[in-house]
């Protein structure tokens, strides 16, 4: 049986290119990114599209030091929680949605008046969050040595992502969804305790769908992401689609997968075309499946 598929590829910084800015141009300033974004629904024409990926806004509201290339992707530069004490003054500074998330607010909003389609907008995960409060390599020794602390981080990290991202579905998204690259490094049991209770908190709290994003090879935890209540699964490039949807619900979308670094960087357009023939070729059978790209 043949389906209708939607396209909705991970586009984002490659409008960059197609305006002729800089990456960081378009993650501080609402009008250059949307040019961007409008720019790429015109020259693609996909089923929906995403506002820019940056995992550095919550943690930049939250008073980290971010450091910000001109066409690079900015990072945390400092994880100042060793202990309580530390997280305590980051919770009583929490002012509620501020900084650049006003700037993506802003951007959502345009999208929703301007653009047609599917609009979405992103949000870092609580624990991946937490990774950058604390420090990834720390924070996954403190889910073993110390996870009342690790979960009280990850607790808080939960009220901001669940506040900013009400404010983006104030502002017109239809959809969010949530960026969680840290949880790759746990085991099943791990993301079941760490990970889990917090996107069911966060799809509780919400009114619109959402979507799990994870990094890498996530073939050991796809079965609990497919009983979060997630609306769609965002896999990387290395999971085995098939495989992946015999382990989740059929009202659960697959999203992905192309290789966004072999395929469309490195590969010309007749290659593009085939891996994505043979991708759709393999989940002809697969009704919730959505044709998009790893992760970028």
């Amino acid at each position: 049986m043949a389906f209708n598929r939607s396209i909705i590829p991970l586009l984002g910084a490659p409008g960059a290119r197609l305006t002729g800015t800089k990456l960081k141009e378009n993650l501080t300033n609402a009008k250059i990114q949307f040019n961007s974004l409008a720019k790429l629904m015109e020259e693609f024409q996909p089923d929906g599209i995403f506002f820019m990926m940056d995992l550095t806004v919550e943690a930049e509201a939250l008073g980290l030091e971010i450091g910000f290339p001109e066409d690079d992707n900015p990072c945390v530069k400092e994880h100042p929680i060793k202990g309580p004490d530390e997280l305590s003054s980051v919770v009583n500074s929490w002012r509620g949605v501020s900084g650049r998330m006003g700037v993506f607010a802003e951007i959502a909003d345009k999208m929703a008046r301007e653009l047609p389609g599917k609009r979405g907008s992103y949000v870092i995960g609580p624990l991946s969050l937490a990774g950058e409060l604390v420090g990834v390599t720390d924070l996954c020794m403190k889910l073993i040595e110390d996870p009342a602390f690790a979960e009280s981080v990850i607790d808080f990290c939960s009220r901001v992502v669940s506040e900013y991202s009400r404010a983006l579905i104030d502002h017109g998204a239809d959809m969010i969804a949530v960026l969680e690259p840290t949880a790759v490094l746990l085991s099943k049991r791990q993301f079941k305790r760490f990970v889990l209770p917090y996107f069911e908190r966060l799809r509780s709290d919400l009114s619109k769908p959402l979507i799990y994003h994870i990094c890498g090879d996530t073939e050991h935890i796809v079965e609990p992401m497919g009983a979060s209540g997630a609306y769609g699964l965002s896999l990387d490039s290395m999971v085995d689609l098939n495989a992946a949807a015999e382990k989740i619900p059929e009202d659960v979308f697959l999203i992905g997968n192309i290789d966004p670094v072999k395929v469309f960087l490195q590969s010309n357009e007749e290659e593009v075309e085939r891996e994505t023939a043979k991708l759709l070729e393999k989940m002809k059978a697969v009704p919730n499946f959505i044709l998009s790209s790893g992760c970028d």
